[in-house]
């Protein structure tokens, strides 16, 4: 053992020293080494390598000691991994004599050497040759010296060898000669095998030549000496040392296998040559990793092809090394009888004549006239038909793939080899894997020959298993010959010729081993051919002979059938596993265990073997469970014995399917493959169910007998209970089959015996249970107990899933199972026999409880606490890991988080929360009342389990807890707040009870002691080393920051690190600037860096500084905002000289950032009035909101975060220095100038006033500066905070409601700083005027804002526990108008539009014509205000009115359906009026008027001047889209009924106009309208058609429909009227459908329409190549989609125009505010007099074809398609119906929608409702008669989705949505009045002279924003409670059979 260690540490010293290229050889371990091994005694002169002499025997002769040897050949060892070309030249230089000398080298004495392999001498010769050979390779310089010397050794063996032969035999000498002799041979021996090994040293002509030299050194005379020497010294007596020596050796040799002697020096000799000209074959990589027969039947790798010859071996070479090869086998076949010889000698001459074989068929290959192939082919048939070779299993594998080979070199020998090799297969003998390669090499040989050839081998195979084949079976011609094809006789009888296959072997045995290769070799033959053809054939052979005979071959058929099934098609694999099955069923029932086994094996085979995305996978998994599930059908005996025969042989079939269905889902574990599908589910429980059924749990003999495969299976399984079974509301168990066999009253005894013993504690319970629950409870409980076994006892919490467990019987019983599995769980944990149950795992398997304590179901959370309860009290060790405390507390913050939701984001609750740092995620429920209440308990929970955690390791525990603090991700928490942070603080600071000292202490008085001081200074100690950040200690270390490509300039001229800082600084900011890609944590790491360096620095560093603040500015990203002022205070802390230059940088970066417009100065956050936006027919796009809504606040995050930061210091810093006072007043002035000039958007509000307070603040403290500075100071904070209100009032944007406290909190904080300073500016003195009643307007406008805003915040009303605002004062009207009249001109001197905009806040009369005044007076300065004109002129023109309306020429646009409204006649046609409207019309794009077509076209009833006229003309140059929508609306206004009879008044209007418009097309478009209209006239055209099959059935008329659709041509470019933005691709022919009408023919068909995808919304942070990317590709990419439309004709279309336009006017209204609703306005396009085309809502189904579909109402409609209500699904759909109510609630009302019946409320696939046909609505009833009195539908049944009660959260949410969209639309009641006015001319029937009087009614605007929110919830509550809506669904069902 000390020698082994001392020759491993020699070894590993001089690998190390090898490897290491830095330390020169002379100084390295290797020359120690060197000199240990002392080379001086040898003989140096033959380094140069020419014809050095033989060493003198005194030298030569030296005895080597073991320690030499070691040392030698550690060096040798290292000589592979020298990477120093002077280190390889010495190491060579030490080497080469020990080269030279060996084949005479003497060894001292030792008993070591007696364990070298194979011999000392033997062992030094391969050693050394082997580390020479391999310096050469890797070393050009030393290859020759090498070389050379490596010939003067072989010389040198030569001139030995010549002296050895020509001894005498009766010299007395001859002992010592022979001694020589082996001496030579054995080294000799080392030399060609380390030759063997790296023939690549040499070039081929080095190769030849060395080839050559020993081809004449192994001469006869030496070969015949060799054995003559050895015999010698075998036979001699001699008690020389050295005789006896060898005379060991030569029986050590013997028995290892290889005795000494010629043979074994010519195979020797034959390796080298088979490596040599494998080398010309075959590439060197290749070779390394496989054998030369393998590369050349590959293919891969050769270095030509085998056909061609190789440009490195000509004739001469390729003839020479075929002669050696040709010697050498006459050699052997002259020189000795095989038979005679030993074993071992045997066995090398086989290994030589392999060689031989291998070397004659490269030179083939090589060049076939070289070397003849025709003598290769006689060897192999001579050697093939030699059973004592073919014996041999290396001889046999070259024979077998050489005569495969020689196939491929001349094909003419394929049919011969096809012949031989099945002869051989049949042969009785050979062993299996000699029969393998025999396989592959005739199924290679068998791809060379035609299809037919192959099918007729497997037939002549194939009869050798018919049964009672004793006969020869010649060539497949007779036995199952006549399924072979009739075609090929005549190439059976090729492959006869003269000869037969016949079985050659007698006995049964005999026979079996031959079949046994037949099957073997179908097999392969058919897996090579990779033919369908040829694997059926053979699949379909081995399963009819699986199915006709029982004997022994039984087994490798079956296996043989399996192992080619996976190759073959779904087809012949169903075949096969039936004929498995029928099989299996038979010796089952004959108890042939055999066949059995058989059958086992080829299942796991085929088990072990699928793969997924296999399409055999699902047939064979549905096999094996359909195996299982099938057995025990009921059958129709009378006795019961019969009965339980039954059972017993169902139970043993079962059994044979466990092992492989274990086999096969531990291979492909379908727990957790989610492409698992329902139905595999449902299949794998019905199998676990029907292995309960028939006996297999653990306390049976079965089950035990079978619970190794049973516990694979349970791991692999999921529960039996999925996670959705929590969406059912019944349980199935009742209504499944599997659970009901075997029922009888005495199984139902016995099964309730059995479970009772396993669950003792609930026998009571147990007893009154059904069968079917037993033995669902039976299966539950022997799953998760073989899993608990297996180390999970998580996966029983799903089983509360299950419906059933709401009954208490049930549920407790499940409860005794699973604290079972928790019984068997710990039990093998506390153990602590297997590292499975180890605590870190039973702390990942706490983690996975812990998420069901926040489980979205009751039931499963206390499972889960009780659970958690027993594993932390019975292994607290549990909770100490990493993971469960991680989980733990990650948990908390979730919580919290999905708490937090019900006030960031109310109405759209998240229900996935997920940690990828606990590796936790919890699905919640949208309740956020109950997930308080998971919050509460689990916080109560989880401080229990710590705090006893604490006790028994408060080390440890706290340290988990510091480690925790330490990683943290702001960016998922709130505001900084983290609740599982929160609480670690908290579990951090008690004082363990077990700690006696501190626990003893007593509490003094009222102050309370912990641990917290001593926690976070080791927490603060552990930063200090944990992120650490060296300084860098050489300039270039900064540099590593820089990009590779700029590296190389930026390399410093010094080492100072300022500079160098400097650089890298600049750098990253430029790179930032230029918008190039710059992560936030490259900038983080140099910033970092940047800040410790100003920390240490004693210099002012102002550069440092600057980079410091503008690189973080430069970003302006939240992220890079909080980093800079992390390391500001960082640094003013830690070096208080800097904060001065710090602020002074902050403040320059802040003003730059007002001039740059960036963050809250931004022009992209604006919020425009929505009538100024393209108004969209799309349903609502929350996503798109949220998108908005997000963008906002990345953009105003920046500024928020650097707000917060100049709050604080200043407040910390104000009494300090004065400098930094100024700084404070400079950033106040220029920040407040720039807000009275920003616009201003909602979620701006927070950071406007936090401005504003700020400013008051320094105000306040502004005591040094004089008072016309701080009168100036307030003035501009004044005029700052009014800028907010110089716009409409605004609502808050989303549904974030803590964003609305903390803005209504802020309000009350500005107009309480205002107080202080209320004496600042207080008194007019000189020119310096009051700021009083600026100041009393001030606070005036922000009660109102706060008032408005707490009405949006509690628009039920404020909850009574609602601690409101002190000056939230709610006074009088008449107070209050009182108060504001007096401040308008106050108001209107700060800004006119902030005067305008006092009308829409106080719609009071005295201020209205306060301000009214001012601009009759003053108009001009109200220009810039379009909301002015709105004052001015109010739906008429006054007679007050005349020489203002001249500033008309330069007034800011109106949006533009005020601007139509101008044409009206009350505006008497003025033409500065009309002008106006002209310029504000054409001021807006295409894309925002297209919207008002059917206005606009009403107001050429109006246009006296011609100026609609125009404007529609000239709009139809610019675009085609809106001409053609013009020109259809003009068509369906120009008669009054639907027949086109009566004429319209405008109709000659709109006649003319069409005709100039379509005169004023140019060629292309007149094309284009031509090719739109016709192809949409012939669409149209088909009701025409229909019209003649009004009374024929629905099918004629579909058929009629096709026909003509198949007709229509599909013209380039064409689309439907209500689709203009996208394009008609296709028809589907076969939609057509005609629709129901007693005298019309409408119908509905399908188009492919192809439209252009939406782009992602910009950002100003965008890169520019980012953003000019994804703009790009938005533009480019196109989506296309089927669209449904109806097509009718005889129905006025307007009405329902005009009511979807208002629907769409009131979606763009809530997109503006982010109003969380929902609603659908669809197209509607009204063509032509009585016809339109009106798009079909998609994924929707009417709530009357839910009636006639015998749902019983909305709420079972919900349960059925959703889920119960505890399902996600169920969640997110009334989510969806809540929202879609609320919207169209509020909009039925104001539009007052009539004929709600169940046929015009659809429900579309999310959920939402939708209401279509708006027939009645404003002040027209279905018949005259007001049925529905009620506001809206809000029947009982909606009420039930929503919750069923009022005071359920949905439903408030519904009411608080209904407010919100009713105090948002009426903002706008003017604009929507206007849409309505403008179509009350147009004749439709909805219209009466007061509509738009009763519409702007409707709005109540004289109610303030409270009374209108409670005049909202009256309504709700009258629609609630009205029976008039019960009792016109009754009236619907009577008359039109609608059900409800």
């Amino acid at each position: 053992m000390a020698r082994d260690i001392r020759s491993r540490a020699l070894e590993r010293i001089a690998a190390l020293s090898a490897a290491n290229s830095s330390t020169p050889f002379d100084r390295s371990d290797l020359s120690k080494l060197c000199r240990a091994a002392p080379g001086h005694a040898r003989s140096n002169s033959a380094l140069n390598g020419h014809q050095a002499p033989p060493p003198k025997p005194d030298v030569g002769r030296v005895p080597m000691t073991i320690r030499e040897y070691e040392v030698l050949l550690a060096l040798c060892k290292a000589a592979p991994v020298l990477r120093s070309s002077q280190s390889a030249q010495k190491l060579a230089r030490h080497l080469v004599p020990y080269l030279q000398d060996a084949h005479i080298q003497a060894f001292a004495p030792s008993p070591f050497f007696r364990k070298v392999e194979p011999s000392p001498t033997e062992s030094l010769s391969y050693h050394v040759t082997a580390a020479l050979l391999s310096l050469g390779v890797h070393h050009a310089d030393v290859q020759q010296t090498i070389s050379h010397n490596i010939t003067t050794f072989l010389n040198t063996c030569t001139h030995a060898t010549e002296s050895v032969s020509q001894a005498d035999e009766d010299d007395p000498s001859a002992l010592e000669d022979a001694v020589r002799t082996a001496t030579i041979t054995t080294a000799l021996l080392g030399f060609l095998d380390a030759a063997c090994a790296q023939p690549e040293f040499w070039r081929t002509g080095g190769r030849l030549a060395l080839v050559s030299r020993l081809r004449d050194l192994l001469s006869q005379p030496f070969l015949v000496a060799v054995e003559s020497a050895f015999s010698t010294i075998r036979n001699s007596h001699s008690h020389d040392r050295r005789v006896r020596e060898w005379k060991r050796w030569l029986r050590h040799y013997e028995d290892i296998g290889r005795p000494l002697g010629a043979m074994l020096l010519q195979r020797s000799f034959m390796w080298l040559l088979v490596a040599v000209t494998s080398l010309l074959v075959a590439e060197e990589d290749a070779l390394r990793d496989s054998h030369v027969l393998d590369v050349l039947m590959s293919g891969v790798g050769l270095r030509r092809p085998l056909t061609a010859k190789s440009g490195e071996a000509d004739f001469r070479s390729v003839e020479i090394y075929a002669t050696v090869a040709i010697d050498q086998m006459n050699y052997l076949e002259s020189s000795a009888d095989f038979d005679s010889l030993s074993p071992a000698k045997q066995k090398l001459a086989f290994a030589v004549k392999a060689c031989v074989l291998i070397s004659y068929l490269n030179a083939s290959t090589l060049n076939e006239d070289a070397a003849d192939s025709d003598v290769l082919m006689t060897w192999l048939e001579d050697t093939l038909g030699d059973p004592s070779s073919m014996a041999d299993e290396e001889l046999a594998c070259v024979v077998l793939k050489s005569m495969a080979l020689l196939c491929r070199v001349s094909a003419s020998y394929a049919i011969n080899v096809s012949r031989l090799l099945p002869a051989f297969i049949l042969r009785s003998g050979a062993k299996s894997h000699i029969v393998l390669v025999a396989s592959k090499c005739l199924a290679y040989v068998l791809q060379m020959l035609s299809k037919d050839v192959v099918i007729t081998i497997l037939y002549t195979l194939g009869n050798v298993l018919s049964p009672g084949n004793q006969r020869p079976a010649t060539n497949g011609v007779e036995g199952d010959s006549r399924h072979a094809p009739q075609d090929l006789s005549n190439v059976a009888g090729r492959l006869s010729n003269g000869s037969s296959l016949s079985l050659q072997g007698s006995g049964e045995e005999d026979l079996s081993v031959v079949q046994g290769n037949v099957v073997q070799a179908i097999c392969e033959i058919a897996s090579t051919c990779k033919d369908d053809k040829i694997t059926g054939l053979a699949q379909s052979m081995l399963a009819q002979k699986i199915v006709k005979f029982t004997s022994p071959i039984d087994a490798r058929l079956v296996i043989g059938a399996a192992a080619l099934a996976l190759s073959g098609g779904p087809a012949e694999f169903r075949y096969l596993l039936r004929g498995l099955a029928a099989v299996a069923h038979d010796a089952v029932v004959e108890n042939r265990e055999a066949v059995l086994n058989a059958v086992m094996k080829a299942r796991n085979h085929i088990s072990a073997n699928i793969r997924r995305d296999s399409p055999l996978y699902d047939i064979y998994l549905e096999h094996l469970l359909d195996g299982i599930i099938s057995q025990g059908d009921a059958h129709s005996h009378s006795s019961h014995q019969a009965k339980e025969s039954d059972v017993e042989l169902a139970a043993r079939e079962i059994a044979q399917l466990l092992q492989p269905l274990a086999v096969f889902m531990s291979t492909n574990d379908i727990a957790f493959d989610d492409a698992t599908d329902d139905d595999t589910h449902s299949m794998l429980r019905d199998a676990w169910f029907n292995i309960v059924v028939h006996g297999f749990n653990l306390t049976t003999e079965r089950g035990t007998q079978y619970v190794d495969e049973l516990r694979i299976m349970a791991i692999h399984s999921p529960p039996l209970v999925l996670e959705n079974r929590g969406e059912q509301d019944e349980s199935d168990i009742e209504l499944n089959p599997i659970l009901r066999r075997g029922e009888s009253n005495d199984r139902e005894a016995l099964r309730k015996r059995q479970l009772a013993d396993q669950i003792p504690q609930r026998s009571s319970e147990i007893k009154g249970l059904s069968y079917r629950k037993i033995i669902f409870l039976q299966a539950a409980h022997l799953v998760e107990s073989l899993r608990a076994d297996s180390g999970d006892c998580t996966k029983a919490l799903s089983y509360f899933l299950e419906p059933s467990m709401r009954r208490g019987d049930v549920s407790r019983t499940m409860d005794g199972i699973m604290n079972v599995v928790m019984d068997r769980y710990l039990k093998k944990t506390l153990s602590a026999s297997n590292p499975t149950f180890s605590a870190q795992y039973a702390a990942s398997q706490l983690a996975k409880i812990f998420c069901g304590c926040c489980h979205r179901i009751e039931r499963v959370q206390q499972a889960a606490y009780g659970c958690a309860d027993r594993l932390i009290r019975e292994i607290p060790s549990a909770l100490c890991q990493r993971s469960s405390l991680f989980a733990l507390l990650e948990l908390l913050s979730l919580m919290w988080s999905s708490c937090l939701e019900a006030e960031t984001d109310r109405y759209e609750p998240r229900t996935r929360f997920e940690s990828a740092r606990g590796d936790v995620v919890v699905e919640l429920s949208d309740d956020y009342q109950f997930r308080l209440q998971t919050l509460e308990a689990l916080h109560a929970k989880a401080k229990d389990w710590l705090t006893s955690a604490i006790d028994i390791a408060p080390a440890d525990v706290k340290g988990l807890l510091q480690t925790y603090l330490s990683d943290y991700d702001d960016e998922s928490a709130f505001g900084h707040m983290s609740l599982g942070r929160s609480f670690a603080v908290d579990i951090g600071s008690i004082i363990p009870s077990t700690d006696q000292r501190l626990s003893s202490l007593d509490i003094l008085g009222q102050c309370s002691i912990n641990t917290a001081s001593d926690f976070m200074a080791q927490y603060t100690k552990r930063q200090e080393y944990r992120y650490s950040e060296a300084l860098p200690d050489q300039s270039l270390e900064w540099l590593s920051f820089m990009r590779l490509d700029r590296r190389s300039s930026f390399l410093p001229a010094s080492d100072n690190e300022s500079s160098d800082a400097l650089t890298a600084l600049a750098h990253i900011e430029r790179r930032i600037l230029s918008r190039k890609a710059t992560t936030l944590a490259d900038v983080r790491d140099i910033l970092r860096r940047a800040a410790a360096l100003l920390c240490r620095s004693e210099h002012d560093e102002c550069s440092i500084v600057h980079y410091l603040v503008s690189i973080p500015f430069a970003m302006f990203t939240k992220q890079s905002i909080k980093l800079g002022v992390s390391l500001w205070l960082g640094v003013m802390n830690e070096n208080p000289r800097m904060e001065s230059r710090i602020l002074a940088e902050i403040a320059q970066q802040w003003e730059l950032s007002v001039q740059r417009r960036r963050g809250l100065f931004s022009p992209t956050i604006t919020s425009p009035d929505p009538f100024f936006l393209r108004e969209e027919f799309a349903p609502s796009d929350n996503a798109a909101l949220a998108k908005k809504r997000q963008h906002v606040h990345d953009v105003l995050a920046p500024h928020t975060w650097l707000l917060q930061f100049l709050s604080s210091h200043y407040n910390a810093t104000r009494l300090g220095n004065p400098d930094t006072h100024h700084v404070f007043l400079r950033i106040m002035d220029v920040t407040l100038d720039a807000l009275k000039r920003s616009t201003p958007h909602p979620m701006a509000r927070d950071i406007r006033f936090q401005t504003i307070l700020l400013g008051l603040r320094v105000l306040k403290t502004s005591t040094t500066i004089g008072a016309i500075a701080q009168w100036r100071l307030k003035d501009l904070l004044l005029s700052a905070g009014l800028s907010w209100f110089n716009s409409a009032p605004r609502w808050s944007f989303g549904s974030n409601i803590l964003q609305l406290r903390t803005e209504i909190r802020l309000i009350s904080d500005v107009m309480m700083a205002l107080k202080p300073v209320a004496q600042i500016g207080s008194q007019t003195v000189g020119s310096i005027k009051s700021l009083v009643s600026k100041e009393k307007l001030f606070q005036l406008l922000l009660e109102n804002e706060q008032s408005r805003l707490i009405v949006w915040a509690h628009p039920l009303g404020e909850p009574p526990h609602a601690h409101l605002p002190s000056s939230a004062v709610h006074i009088n009207k008449s107070t209050l108008e009182a108060a504001i009249q007096p401040l308008v001109r106050t108001a209107w001197a700060e800004n006119p539009s902030l005067a305008v905009h006092l009308t829409s806040r106080f719609q009071y009369p005295r201020i209205h014509k306060e301000v009214r005044w001012l601009l009759l007076n003053f108009t001009a300065k109200a220009v810039t205000e379009p909301e002015a004109l709105a004052v001015l002129v109010d739906g008429s023109l006054p007679a007050d009115v005349s020489f203002q309306l001249k500033y008309l020429l330069f007034w800011a646009p109106v949006n533009p359906i005020t601007a139509v409204t101008f044409f009206l006649p009350t505006y008497r046609n003025h033409p500065y009026l009309i002008q106006y409207a002209m310029r504000a019309l054409e001021s807006h794009s295409i894309d925002v008027t297209f919207f008002y077509v059917p206005q606009i076209v009403q107001t050429l009833r109006y246009d006296a001047l011609g100026y609609v006229e125009r404007y529609i003309l000239e709009t139809a140059q610019f675009s085609q889209l809106f001409a053609h929508q013009i020109i259809w609306n003009m068509k369906a206004n120009a008669y009054k009924d639907d027949d086109s009879q009566i004429p319209d008044a405008i109709k000659p209007t709109l006649d003319k106009v069409m005709g100039h418009m379509i005169d004023s097309f140019s060629v292309t478009d007149r094309e284009f309208f031509e090719r739109e209209f016709a192809f949409f006239d012939e669409v149209t055209g088909i009701s025409g058609k229909l019209k003649p099959l009004i009374k024929k059935s629905k099918p004629e008329k579909k058929q009629k429909i096709e026909e003509e659709l198949r007709k229509i041509k599909v013209e380039v470019g064409v689309y439907l009227p209500s689709n203009p933005d996208g394009v008609v691709i296709g028809i589907d022919r076969k939609s057509g459908k005609p629709l129901q009408s007693h005298a019309k023919a409408p119908f509905m068909a399908t188009f492919r329409i192809k439209k252009t995808k939406g782009g992602a919304e910009e950002t100003e942070d965008a890169l520019p190549e980012v953003e000019g990317k994804a703009r790009a590709a938005a533009q480019e990419s196109t989506v296309e989609v089927w669209q449904s439309a109806i097509f009718k004709v005889g129905d006025d279309c307007r009405q329902d125009m005009l009511a979807l336009q208002m629907v769409a006017a009131f979606r763009g209204i809530f997109h503006s505010v982010g109003l969380d609703v929902f609603v659908f306005p669809y197209r509607v396009t009204a063509t032509a007099p009585g016809c339109g085309v009106i798009d079909v809502l998609p994924n929707s189904i009417s709530r009357d074809m839910l009636g006639r579909e015998a749902v019983n109402g909305l709420y079972d409609y919900f349960i059925s398609k959703y889920g119960n209500e505890d399902s996600l699904r169920f969640q997110q759909a009334r989510n969806n119906f809540v929202k879609s109510m609320a919207a169209y609630s509020v909009i039925s009302f104001l539009l007052q929608f009539k004929d709600r019946h169940n046929g015009n409320i659809m429900i579309d696939d999310a959920g939402h409702i939708l209401h279509i046909d708006f027939g009645f609505c404003f002040d027209i009833a279905p018949g005259g008669i007001k049925f529905e009195r009620a506001p809206f539908k809000l029947t009982t049944e909606m009420l039930a989705v929503m919750g069923g009660s009022p005071e359920h959260q949905s439903f408030k949410w519904f009411e608080e949505l209904c407010i919100k969209a009713f105090l948002a639309s009426r903002q706008y009641t003017d604009k929507l009045s206007q849409i309505v006015l403008l179509m009350m001319d147009s004749g439709l029937p909805c219209f009466k002279p007061e509509s738009v009087k009763h519409f702007r009614e409707r709005f109540v605007p004289e109610k303030n924003e409270r009374e209108a929110a409670d005049f909202m919830k009256d309504l709700i509550k009258k629609s609630h409670a009205s029976y008039s809506t019960g009792f016109y669904d009754q009236y619907q069902l009577l008359t039109n059979g609608i059900p409800f």
